[in-house]
């Protein structure tokens, strides 16, 4: 995975409890709903063991996260999503999905923009041309789809063996070709550090460090 090191942390990166939960209110969802489908996922890949085939562990994450959000949020303004065959939850009158994704170890780094952890193709760069407000230079044409009225938010999670699991609510709008390269906005949910005082910390319930994350991406 390429660098971040020199990327702007984005637009937009909002850490206090206040700014989060107005910005996950404003989209229906909210910041307890959110953080136990990380944690459900995380202690599902927590099951996982060196006799599992390769990868199993991130995939339960992006499994779990995604059937976590479902069970919490369909039938509350939002519906379950599987378009490009990645799972996630649509918002049909805000025309907004969430899908999550597997982030690398910046993650929460409020000065270093996270990316995801593996890459991604022609859905997510479609995604992400649908989140900018205009075309972005170096993107090729791709093939207009009648899902890209949808603007899409990801969940990126990083859970590793003997880490804190980490996570934030962000909304994609440049991307390479295969990772993300710029958030317009990034809201900090589980920090990872004793400290921290996102709204994970304030809810008075300790994440636990663990393992490997993977979540898929958001579209619009």
């Amino acid at each position: 995975m390429p660098s971040t090191s020199s990327a702007p942390a984005a637009d937009v990166v909002l850490t206090d409890e206040e700014s989060v939960t107005a910005l996950v209110a404003e989209l229906e969802l909210d910041v307890k709903g959110l953080i136990d489908a990380v944690r459900y996922a995380d202690s599902e890949r927590a099951l996982c063991t060196a006799n599992d085939v390769h990868g199993f562990s991130s995939m339960t994450v992006y499994d779990k996260t995604a059937r976590a959000l479902r069970e919490t949020y369909v039938g509350r303004g939002w519906e379950r999503d599987e378009t490009n065959n990645q799972a996630g939850i649509a918002h049909p009158v805000k025309k907004i999905r969430l899908v999550p994704c597997n982030f690398d170890q910046n993650t929460c780094n409020p000065l270093v923009q996270p990316s995801n952890r593996s890459p991604k193709g022609e859905v997510s760069k479609a995604k992400t041309r649908c989140n900018a407000t205009a075309w972005l230079p170096g993107l090729p044409d791709i093939p207009a789809q009648s899902e890209h009225e949808y603007k899409t938010w990801i969940l990126g999670v990083y859970a590793v063996d003997g880490e804190p699991l980490k996570a934030e609510l962000c909304f994609p709008v440049e991307f390479d070709g295969k990772h993300f390269t710029r958030f317009s906005i990034r809201a900090m949910l589980l920090r990872g550090d004793e400290e921290s005082e996102t709204p994970a910390r304030r809810s008075g319930d300790a994440p636990p460090p663990t393992e490997i994350v993977d979540i898929p991406i958001a579209r619009k």
